[in-house]
Order: structure tokens, then sequence, then C-alpha cells
């Protein structure tokens, strides 16, 4: 279906334009252009040194927007369901928040609450778009007996809650407050001061995340193999994969002293677990079932989730 097509792009160009963002930030570049939304009063300025994160950032988020008009309008045109309407609704509301947040963290010189909230409403349009991908799939399949949802479920809102605190540690340059230690912060597992401690509050929680995927993708992994559902056992095979490669990156930020490729690559792989466990959450199918029914949910317009 053109609007299953439409939602898969839509999700891969908001990951691209996640990366490109933690790109700008690590570079430096958030303020290369002090005015918004032209920089420097051009559509288009010589795209050299931070301009080019920062306007090449701007320009990929008018891809995103274009995309995600244009699956909002094929929606209403296609499809009836009043939920898959609302989704995309929330898609388009959500990108001109996001819009708001961008033009006012330029304005107001990246405020810390702004830059903060900039990263969590994109991380939540990233897995709108996943969910609308799922959702759109042509195929109704039956939900899946035993399979650990609310586990799942607490495990996407860890990961989710996980990189917000992320955010903070990186907006408020607590990266390095407890120098190249990686275990402990100046000796000690809770230090002192405010950055030691918001870094110490990450790390820790990190250690919770991995406990609470490695609980999720066990079961998952088990229900889904046997089942036979081969998209949803290699999202929880990947799960505890992706948990270890983010945590070491975590470790190699602070001792590689916040490298630009390093720290890039951990948001990026922040956004692929959240994605990885929300998608893994999706692929169990329709929720509320205790036993796997034959067929599926066949109400009208809707297209559960296959894995």
């Amino acid at each position: 279906m053109r609007e299953h097509r439409v939602a898969v792009v839509t999700a891969f160009a908001t990951y691209c334009l996640l990366v490109i963002g933690a790109l700008v930030h690590a570079t430096g570049s958030s303020l290369a252009c002090p005015d918004w939304p032209l920089c420097g009063g051009r559509v288009f300025p010589e795209m050299v040194g931070g301009i080019l994160f920062e306007h090449g950032h701007r320009l990929a988020a008018l891809a995103v927007a274009v995309l995600t008009v244009a699956l909002a309008a094929i929606i209403w045109r296609r499809h009836r369901d009043a939920h898959l309407r609302a989704l995309a609704a929330l898609a388009v509301v959500l990108l001109l928040f996001q819009a708001a947040l961008g033009a006012i963290t330029v304005l107001l010189r990246l405020p810390l609450i702004v830059s903060a909230g900039h990263l969590t409403t994109s991380m939540a349009f990233f897995c709108l778009m996943i969910y609308l991908a799922w959702r759109l799939r042509p195929e109704p399949v039956p939900a899946l007996r035993g399979a650990p949802r609310h586990l799942a479920g607490f495990a996407v809102a860890a990961v989710f809650a996980q990189i917000v605190l992320g955010a903070l540690v990186r907006h408020t340059g607590s990266g390095m407050a407890c120098g190249i230690d990686v275990l402990f912060c100046h000796g000690s597992l809770w230090p002192g001061d405010g950055p030691g401690r918001l870094l110490s509050s990450h790390r820790i929680a990190g250690a919770l995340v991995f406990a609470l995927v490695l609980a999720t993708a066990v079961p998952a992994w088990q229900v889904t193999r046997a089942a036979g559902r081969r998209v949803g056992c290699l999202l929880a095979a990947a799960a505890p994969l992706l948990v270890i490669a983010q945590i070491s990156l975590g470790l190699l930020t602070v001792t590689t002293y916040i490298s630009v490729p390093v720290v890039t690559a951990h948001l990026a792989v922040g956004a692929l677990l959240l994605a990885d466990v929300w998608a893994l959450l999706l692929s169990f199918g329709p929720g509320g079932a205790s036993a796997e029914v034959a067929g599926g949910d066949r109400r009208p317009g809707f297209a559960p989730v296959v894995g």
C-alpha cells in the first residue's frame, strides 16, 4: 500500500534527521545560523563550517515535513478510520510543535528546557512514525499468545526516559562532570555536585535499562521463535546487542573527551534501541488478547502489525 511505503520512508528520514541533529550539537553548530528560518538572511547560505550542519539540519527537517504532510493527506484521503486520521493529524501537530521549538531554541539562544524538549518531541515523533508504518501494513495477523507485553512496554518507557535524561546531560554540559572515570564519579557512586549527580543518574539508569531490556528480550525471543515470527525474533535478539553497544559508546564518549563521531553514534544507537523495543512491542500484534486467534483483528480499516 502506498501509505505504508510513505510511512516507512518518513520514519527512516526522521531517523536520519535525528542523527543530523546530534551532529549539530556535537559540532557546536547550534547557533551557526543566528536567525530562523533563514540563515544569515539567506535561504541557501554558503554551506561551510557550522552552517553546513545547522542549515543542513533545517533542510532535512523540511524534507521530513513534506513527507509527513503527504502521509497525512494520503491517510485522510484513503482511510475512514477515525483512529488513523487522528494519528495523522497528531503527526502534523507534533511537526509544527517541533518546528516552533527549533525556532525558539535559536532565537532564545539554546534555553535548556526548550533544547531538551526539542529532542524529546523528536523522539516522540519518531515513535509515532514507526507506529504508523506498522499500523498501515496490509496483512492482518493474530495476537501473539504469551508475549511479554507489559515488560516490553516498560522497556520502551525506560529507553525513552533514558534518552531524555541523556539530553539533559548533553545540554547542561555535564558529559565530563566525572572526568574520565567510567564506573564512579571522582571515586563516588553519588557525587556531591549537581552535574556529577546528573551524569551518575544517567549511568545508573543505563544499567537499569540494560536489565529491563534483557528481561524483555529473552522471553520475547522464546515466544516469537516458537510462533515462527521471524521479525519479532530478530528484534528481540537485537535489543541486548544495541544496549551493549549503547553502553560501550557512553563509556567511549568519556574516554575520548566527547569525540564528535562517538557522541553522535551514542545518540544514533539510542534512537535505534528505542525503535527496536517499540517495534518489538508492536510485533506482538493487537493487544488485549489472551490467545492467538486465527485471522487477527478484522475491524474495517484496521491493519494489525506483523512480526
